[in-house]
Formats: C-alpha cells, sequence, structure tokens
C-alpha cells in the first residue's frame, strides 16, 4: 500500500492552503484578527486608494505590481513611550513588528509570537523562551533572546511600512519546499484585492499573497501566517495555539534547491524485494544507471538503463529519455516503492541490501532451505509465515518431534524445541477444532528465544485459530519474549473455543499490537482452569492474563501483570473496561415461586441477554431480546443460582439490572 510521509511540509503546503491550514492555525495568542493590526501593512482597502509613492531606494519593480504607488499614511497613535523592560502584555506593544527582513513579533491581548518562539514539529513542546523587551521611541523596540537581538518597528509606522514594502520587493518570486522527497512550490505575490490568488490546477504550484508580513489568500481570509527573510530562504512562521511553528522555503531555481531534487544519490546501492531476493534494482552511485533483475519487473529485467532520477510532487520519477520507468517513493527507513503509474497504489516494496529488513529476509530463506524437509511435508498452508512475526518457531521446529505425535494429535512437550514444534505444527496445518491436545511434562525455559503465539488472524479470511486445549499439569513455562507489532498476541494469539488448564506462565514480555495477554491475546468461549500469569504486556486491548475477551468461562485464576507500564487488576481487558461503566438507570427484574424470572420494557439499551450462574460459575449467556420471561432449565435441588440482565454498553456486554439470588430447594 502507497505510505505518504506526514510531514510539517504536507500539512503547510496542502492545495487548500487557505482553507484549511490558515483556518486551523488563527489563534488568539498571536492576536485577534479583528484587531487593528490585522494586516501588517495596513492594506485593508485596494491598493489604488491607500498607497503613497515610497522612498526611491525602496520602490518594487517587480512585474507583480499593478500599479506605480505608494506607502500608505502610518497609523500608529503612541505618544507615551515606557521605559524600562516591558512585558508581553504592555499595549504599547499591540500589533505585529518587523524589521527589513520582514517578521519579527506578534503580541495581542492573550500572549505573543515572536521568532523566538520557534520550533521544529519533531521537538518536543517546550515553555517559550524568555525575552527582553525595551522601547526605543514610540515605533521602535529591541527584542532579545539567547544573546540575539532584532530592532523591530510597528508594522503600523511609518518606518514599519517602509520596511514591510522593502520586504514584500525582495520576497516576490516562486520559492519551495522539500522534505523526504515531498516537494511544494509556492509563487509569492504582492497582494492586491484585485489579483486572483488561486492554486495551480495541477497541485503543483500554491499562489500566496504578501500582505507586509503576513500570508493573505483573499479578501477575507487572513492567516496568522508570517514570514521573514533567512539568508537566502523565506521563513514562515505559522502561530499555533501553543506555539509557533516553522517552515523554510527556498527559491526554485536555486542550486540547493536543484540538488535536493535530484534523486540520484538517495537511489544509489541495491535494492531487494523481501519476497523475491533475487528481483533487485542496482543503481549507479549517482543514479544514472540502472540495472534490473528478477522475474517480478517482467520484460524489463535482464536490462541496463540510463535514467535521470527526479523528485516531482513527493514522488521519484525514474525516467529514460524523457519517458518514465518506474515511479519511486522513498522512506528514511531504506525502504523504496515502486510503482510503474503515478497514480496507481499496487506497488513493489523493496528494501537496501544491508537494511534489517533484507537481512532478516535472508535468514528466512536460509531458515527454508534448511527445512525443506518439514516444509514439504508440513506445508504452511495458510500463509503464516509469510503474514505474521514468528520469531524463532521455524528455527527450532523438529520434523521427528511433530512425526511422532501427528498422528494420534496427542503431543507432550518438555523442552523449547518440543513447544517450538507444536507451535508450528498448529499454526501451519489444517487441524479441526479440538483434534490436537497438548500435555506440559515438565517446566520449560524460554529464554533467549523470539517466541510466537499459537493461533493467529491474518488478512483475506487467512485465519488460524487455535481451538485445542493445553494441560500444564502445574508446570512453568518462563521468560517467554514475544515482540510484534500483530495482533492476538499472547502464548496463545488467537484461542477460540479453547482448553487451559492447570498452567502457569511467568516473567514473561509480551509486547503486540491489539488484543494482548500473556495466556491469550484474543480469547473467545475459551475455558481457563486454575492458571497464573506474571510479566509485562504492551499493546492495546491489552490485559494481564488475557487481552480481549468474550464469553470465556474463568475459574480460580489470577495474575500479577504489568500492563502498559502500569498496575493491572483485571484478568482482562474487557474486566477493566467493565469496571469503569456506570448504569445510571438500572432495571429491575422480579422472579415468582416457579424461578421465572421478567423483566419489563427496556428502553435505550440493545442487545439484552439473561445471565445465569450456577454456584458462582456462569453457566449461560442467553438472548433476551424478544423474551420478557425466562426460567432457567437447569435449576438443580441443592445448587445455588444468581441470573441478572445485560446489554452492551460502550462496547461491553455488563449487568444493567439487579441480580437474583436464590437456592433450588
Amino acid at each position: 500500500m502507497k505510505k505518504k510521509a506526514i510531514l510539517l511540509a504536507a500539512i503547510i503546503l496542502s492545495a487548500s492552503l487557505a482553507a484549511s491550514l490558515f483556518s486551523a492555525c488563527r489563534v488568539d495568542t498571536a492576536g485577534n484578527p479583528d484587531s487593528s493590526d490585522t494586516s501588517a501593512s495596513s492594506t485593508e482597502s485596494t491598493e489604488s486608494e491607500i498607497q503613497t509613492q515610497p522612498p526611491e531606494s525602496t520602490v518594487n519593480n517587480s512585474s507583480d505590481r499593478n500599479t506605480e504607488s505608494k506607502i500608505a499614511e502610518p497609523k500608529r497613535t503612541i505618544t507615551e513611550v515606557p521605559s524600562g523592560e516591558l512585558s508581553d502584555s504592555d499595549e504599547f506593544l499591540q500589533g505585529v513588528w518587523l524589521d527589513e527582513n520582514g517578521f519579527v513579533a506578534k503580541f495581542g491581548e492573550n500572549g505573543r509570537a515572536t521568532i523566538f518562539d520557534d520550533f521544529n514539529y519533531n521537538d518536543t513542546l517546550s515553555e517559550p523562551k524568555a525575552v527582553t523587551i525595551t522601547a526605543q521611541d514610540a515605533d521602535t523596540i529591541t527584542i532579545t533572546a539567547d544573546d540575539t537581538s532584532y530592532t523591530a518597528y510597528h508594522a503600523d509606522s511609518a518606518k514599519g511600512m517602509e520596511c514591510a514594502e522593502q520586504f514584500v520587493s525582495s520576497a516576490i518570486g516562486e520559492w519551495a519546499v522539500f522534505a523526504y522527497g515531498y516537494e511544494q512550490k509556492f509563487d509569492i505575490k504582492k497582494y492586491n484585492i484585485l489579483l486572483p490568488l488561486t492554486s495551480d490546477p495541477t497541485g503543483e504550484k500554491v499562489i500566496v499573497g504578501l500582505d507586509g508580513v503576513r500570508l493573505r489568500m483573499t479578501f477575507y481570509d487572513f492567516t496568522d501566517i508570517y514570514a521573514r527573510l533567512s539568508g537566502e530562504n523565506l521563513t514562515l512562521y505559522i502561530c499555533s495555539d501553543s506555539a509557533v511553528y516553522s517552515e523554510e522555503l527556498m527559491k526554485s531555481d536555486s542550486e540547493e534547491y536543484k540538488k535536493l531534487t535530484d534523486a540520484g544519490a538517495v537511489l544509489a546501492g541495491t535494492w531487494l524485494c523481501p519476497d523475491d531476493l533475487n528481483s533487485s534494482l542496482i543503481f549507479s552511485d549517482d543514479g544514472a544507471s540502472l540495472k534490473i533483475t528478477g522475474e517480478m519487473f517482467g520484460e524489463k529485467s535482464g536490462k541496463t538503463y540510463n535514467t535521470a532520477p527526479k523528485y516531482e510532487d513527493g514522488m521519484i520519477n525514474i525516467s529514460v529519455d524523457g519517458n518514465a520507468l518506474f515511479y519511486a517513493e522513498y522512506y528514511p527507513d531504506d525502504c523504496l516503492e515502486i510503482y510503474t503509474d503515478k497514480y496507481t497504489y499496487d506497488g513493489i516494496e523493496l528494501y537496501r541490501e544491508d537494511s534489517e529488513v533484507i537481512v532478516k529476509a535472508k535468514e528466512k530463506e536460509k531458515q527454508m532451505q534448511e527445512k525443506a524437509e518439514l516444509l514439504k511435508t508440513y506445508p504452511d498452508n495458510d500463509g503464516w509465515l509469510k503474514s505474521r512475526d514468528y520469531g524463532d518457531i521455524l528455527a527450532l521446529a523438529d520434523k521427528a518431534y511433530i512425526d511422532k505425535y501427528a498422528d494420534s494429535g496427542y503431543f507432550k512437550a518438555g523442552t523449547p524445541q518440543e513447544l517450538a514444534s507444536f507451535v508450528y505444527y498448529v499454526n501451519t496445518q489444517p487441524i479441526e477444532q479440538g483434534q490436537v491436545v497438548l500435555e506440559l511434562t515438565t517446566d520449560i525455559d524460554l529464554s533467549g528465544y523470539k517466541w510466537s503465539p499459537m493461533g493467529w488472524s491474518g488478512h483475506n479470511d487467512e485465519n488460524h485459530p487455535f481451538a485445542f486445549c493445553v494441560y500444564g499439569n502445574g508446570h512453568t513455562i518462563k521468560n517467554m519474549t514475544i515482540d510484534t507489532d500483530d495482533s492476538d498476541v499472547g502464548f496463545i494469539g488467537w484461542g477460540a473455543v479453547c482448553g487451559v488448564f492447570d498452567l502457569r506462565i511467568e516473567n514473561a514480555e509480551v509486547n503486540g499490537g491489539g488484543n494482548v495477554g500473556v495466556i491469550t491475546g484474543q480469547a473467545i468461549c475459551g475455558r481457563y482452569v486454575n492458571c497464573y500469569a506474571s510479566g509485562e504486556v504492551n499493546g492495546y486491548s491489552a490485559g494481564s492474563m488475557l487481552g480481549y475477551e468474550a464469553n470465556c468461562d474463568i475459574e480460580n485464576c489470577s495474575a500479577d501483570v504489568t500492563v502498559n507500564g502500569e498496575k493491572f487488576d483485571f484478568i482482562s481487558w474487557n474486566e477493566q473496561q467493565k469496571s469503569e461503566i456506570v448504569i445510571e438507570d438500572p432495571v429491575t427484574i422480579t422472579m415468582d415461586e416457579d424461578y421465572t424470572v421478567t423483566r419489563p420494557e427496556v428502553e435505550g439499551y440493545t442487545n439484552l441477554g439473561w445471565m445465569v450462574f450456577e454456584d458462582g460459575k456462569e453457566v449461560l449467556h442467553r438472548n433476551a431480546e424478544n423474551e420478557i420471561s425466562y426460567q432457567y432449565f437447569g435449576n438443580n435441588p441443592g445448587h445455588r443460582y444468581e441470573i441478572y440482565l445485560t446489554a452492551y454498553v460502550q462496547g461491553q456486554y455488563v449487568p444493567i439490572s439487579n441480580t437474583i439470588e436464590y437456592t433450588v430447594e
């Protein structure tokens, strides 16, 4: 699947720059957009109405100017100049401050936004830097932080307007941003209400208006994005609720930009497909030569091409004589996704030959060769080895052990190799529910091994639940480590109608995606008796002994497990979730002398059900949607029963009624 890098540039430079980003970045901390400083160069009216001829040194001769114009009359009316250090909230500071290079600071009633407050999107949020601000005169301040000082002028003053005009003259033109292969071009013009500001319909260019040091898209749409020249580049400062973010643009015709858009250096080297190590793209050091091998690339294989790889709109165009041979997306984790068409999502993932992915693929290929006899006799029918992390299971699996027990289906295990062989067998073979059993003959220490769950779920209906029994006989599995991004993770990954008896798993470390637990990650309709788990679990829908659990019979089980770094006082994730649900208006159920339980009409709840316990053990969960009264069929003399009504609330089945307790005479 095609993966787009998530970048600040992608956020800022979307085709709908004005409609999405700008409105999202408008904040009170940078000032009120309706205040008198909403336009840094005071161009609330059309240019022809408010401009006067600027000094000769600041005349903008750009072709983007629509009229020969002059700087407007200043609006700054401050007469009293405060002395000493000023606070951010001082009324004297209200508005935008700039110098000849553009934006320096903005102060509003609720806070400030300055170039000192800038931080990269990858940084951790922190408090704004301490700054020192002093007034030089009615229109001038000095602002200092970290031994760096700027002399700035109020945007509504004569000097400020002059600086704004000078800055706009320097900033007009075509700029671009480039990061991780994503590029976008800006066509920056001097804002004029009569100038249509629309993006290039191809999506390759964004049209932006500069209203002094502030970016504008239309007469009505103000932004809290400001601009400043930084050497030969242009920096945009985006004011958010809590900080000032920035993105740096460069001239689109600069050598820096041309160098970045040349993708040759990025592609240099050998790229392999982990699913077919014989298929590869081999680029020369400058990317100008490409050799293709392997069946994956069809008729292009076995040939060498002279190429010119260039970044175009976030992708790499690998062209030959001006015609695209491939399109590619490069990711910083040494991944290259290859497409035959720019607009397709059907790509081939390649990785550098020394990447972790390829190293693992080569190890896997070696294991496959070493285990050829095992794979031939017990083939991976449902694609477990291809779709899931299988740790050291394949390396440890022993064909002779499986041969010994496969016919009877009753496996005994007392070593890591024997246990791994059982895991391989049940994860690869088409076994019907209940056809195999595992019995532990002694304690097993899994230290040093990368383990994998037995019972798994995959894609395209390639599901393989564990629907069998494990008899621990009171033995302990120690130091089990599972570390994967897969879901349904535990000693048993996906357990459906399985049974686990008298088993202890101690000091386990289990990391997974969703549905994670030490003994079972997703437990559906299973039975767990006399079980214990300890260790650490990490993931979502994660529990201690069980992760996601539904309709399981759990008897005399306990756990001492840390879940996502915190103490966890429940057996399963669902149990913890249920404990947090509060039923504000419980239903009242009644029972007559014949042990018939009756409920009233119930509104506001769905999936009603009768829950019945016999001597503290769940024996029935029966649908009650269309059943007002119910008599449990198994009332046996001398036994104690509990019955209540359940419903599906906040993703869980929880009691919504009182509990009726009775003993059959």
